[in-house]
């Protein structure tokens, strides 16, 4: 047996002796609960190549890494999708612009607000085909006028082996959720799940529950407990004081018209309390948050989580789901981004085995600091920031020089590389003069330091974060997907390599995905979700576009297997989604299908029942 070999089986043993006893100690936290898989939008932002080397192995016992490889695994053994057609008798129409604000207008980017983006009148555009899979729209429900997770926001899912469709807690049926954006009433739930989402569920889809959670909207994403029993939230509608809500849900049923009835308690007593329930903890500064959403430590040992606020302080809160729900003392807050730089905070990742965070700054509104001026055409956000437990706080050099880094970084917590997202670099390289790109470093960068980039097109709007291929997953070695081109070129799917070991390779460039510039706009690039169905590994993306007509909107599945992008003159299947979608999530309902889940940005009529803005469910299969 060669040393390799030898290696090779060494990992293969170790990782499934960690998985079934990982499985069964993350299990044990609700022992009344049948073992599932949460995802929301931190596992798109953490994520774990192959541990190739024995510092590496560290990943082996992180709670993270092990549902990963739980759902990954969980996919290669459910059922496949057929695999994608030719672009012939695909739709061919609807080649909209996007929208954003034309070089110097000084305006905030109309992408970036809920209120901006439906006074502009936003419209999803159809992308451009690349093996392009048809995907068959499942359902859509209604979340009332103006609701929705939120650009770059994403819903939740819970999935497991048994209990598909129906449950009474604390049993658990699958489910889907959605915050709503909106205040919250009587006759407005702030936040609503969905059970029986499967086709093969009869009377489906269901409200599983709604709950009014307090005036204050819920307008960034939530974050689920390990076992699917709780979840964490942020309250406050911008330029208000926030909150952090800790929730237990039950089959409680309502409607998103009508929240049934949830108890209110004080944190001290929400241990204790019987669901329905939940506590609701200030900031204790009384700071604000308008796009930064709560990242949840999964080490039993911890119970904390982390979320920033619109005047640049990162918060730690503690006792979250296992404990007395409490914002931690002494050095937090921390102050990341500095006075003078004047930077909200976007949603901060996590890694316990460096106990650093990670999160960039951007520009909020005309009152930060960090705005462009008529005398300085670079704004002063956009730096990639690490934050240790003692407060310590590393600034990077300055990354971008418009709106700032306005999503989450990517993490590979296995090689130990950080990932942000840049609309608009300083170079002079693109046609725009910046250029849109994405920045590596080490976690354990110094001050000022610049990273590596690769340049994804011209540059001038915010981007959002890619996604990594199974390849890359599976050996180390592999390819980072994004919507790149913020700048006056139509936006454009970009493959970046990676080689093992992590050094950022080749830039190919592939298809356009929506027609921007067409009317003097630009259009910020979104996020891209990946999915690896055992056979095809698929990537999944939306844009935005501005448009006077109702032309429908479509999500873009791109299959990814072979590692090559080819381009089409296709479009995908219609999918009614005005303006748009939030963040997309895959779930995993093992035996059932695979399907993806996310809120229409604009109001609509939802195929299934309800108006206004809608939560959508689409089941990857050929219509």
């Amino acid at each position: 047996m060669t040393k390799h070999a030898s290696y090779s089986r060494l990992w293969t043993t170790a990782v499934a002796l960690t998985l079934v006893l990982g499985s069964a100690l993350l299990s044990g936290q609700d022992a009344t609960t049948k073992h599932g898989i949460p995802k929301d939008w931190s596992m798109h932002h953490v994520v774990f190549s192959r541990p190739h080397t024995a510092a590496q192995q560290k990943v082996l016992n992180d709670p993270r890494y092990l549902l990963q490889q739980e759902l990954r695994a969980a996919a290669a053994a459910g059922p496949s999708m057929p695999a994608p057609p030719s672009a012939a008798g695909n739709d061919a129409d609807d080649a909209e612009p996007d929208i954003a604000p034309p070089p110097g207008s000084g305006q905030l980017s109309r992408g970036l607000t809920r209120a901006l983006v439906s006074a502009t009148g936003l419209e999803a555009v159809p992308p451009g085909a690349t093996n392009m899979k048809r995907i068959h729209k499942d359902w859509s429900e209604g979340l009332n006028s103006s609701g929705t997770s939120g650009l770059g926001q994403f819903p939740g899912t819970f999935t497991q082996t048994g209990n598909n469709c129906t449950a009474a807690f604390p049993a658990i049926a699958d489910y889907a959720v959605y915050n709503t954006g909106l205040a919250g009433s009587g006759t407005q739930a702030t936040i609503v799940a969905y059970n029986k989402i499967y086709a093969s569920c009869s009377g489906g889809p269901a409200v599983y529950f709604a709950y009014n959670t307090g005036a204050a909207p819920i307008a960034n994403s939530i974050d689920l407990s390990r076992d699917g029993t709780q979840m964490a939230f942020i309250t406050g509608a911008s330029g208000s004081a926030a909150n952090v809500v800790i929730l237990k849900w039950a089959n409680s049923g309502g409607t998103v018209s009508l929240p049934a009835s949830i108890a209110s308690v004080a944190a001290a007593s929400y241990r204790t309390c019987t669901a329905p329930c939940y506590t609701t903890v200030a900031f204790g500064n009384g700071g604000s948050d308008t796009y930064s959403s709560p990242f949840y430590d999964y080490h039993a040992s911890d119970d904390a989580l982390y979320v920033g606020d619109d005047g640049g302080k990162l918060h730690k809160f503690t006792g979250v789901f296992f404990g007395a729900p409490a914002e931690a003392g002494s050095p937090w807050p921390v102050q990341v981004s500095s006075a003078t730089t004047g930077g909200a905070l976007g949603s901060p990742i996590y890694d316990a085995n460096t106990s650093l965070a990670f999160v960039g700054d951007y520009l909020l509104n005309y009152a930060s600091t960090c705005e462009p001026s008529a005398t300085n055409s670079n704004g002063s956000c956009g730096y990639l920031y690490s934050v240790n437990a003692s407060g310590t706080v590393v600034q990077s050099h300055q990354l971008d020089y418009q709106y700032g880094i306005v999503d989450s970084p990517l993490i590979d917590v296995t090689t130990g590389q950080v990932y942000a997202f840049v609309g608009a670099d300083n170079t002079t390289a693109c046609s725009s003069g910046p250029c849109a790109g994405v920045f590596q470093f080490a976690e354990a960068f110094t001050g000022g330091a610049t990273g590596t980039e690769a340049q994804v097109g011209a540059g001038y709007e915010f981007m959002l974060s890619g996604a990594f291929d199974n390849s890359y997953f599976s050996t180390g070695a592999g390819h980072l997907y994004t919507v790149g081109g913020t700048g006056p070129q139509n936006n454009t799917l970009y493959q970046i390599a990676i080689a093992s070991g992590g050094a950022l390779g080749a830039v190919v460039t592939g298809p356009a995905v929506a027609a921007n510039y067409t009317s003097g706009f630009y259009a910020g690039g979104l996020q891209v979700t990946e999915f690896y169905t055992g056979t095809h590994d698929y990537i999944f993306l939306r844009v935005l576009m501005a448009s006077t007509n109702t032309s429908v909107g479509q999500v873009a599945g791109y299959d990814v297997t072979s590692g090559t992008i080819t381009t089409s003159t296709g479009t995908t299947g219609t999918i009614a989604t005005q303006g748009g979608s939030s963040g997309i999530v895959v779930d995993n309902s093992l035996s059932i299908a695979q399907n993806i889940y996310y809120s229409s940005l604009l109001n609509a009529t939802c195929t299934t029942s309800g108006t206004g803005g809608c939560a959508v469910q689409v089941i990857q299969s050929a219509p």
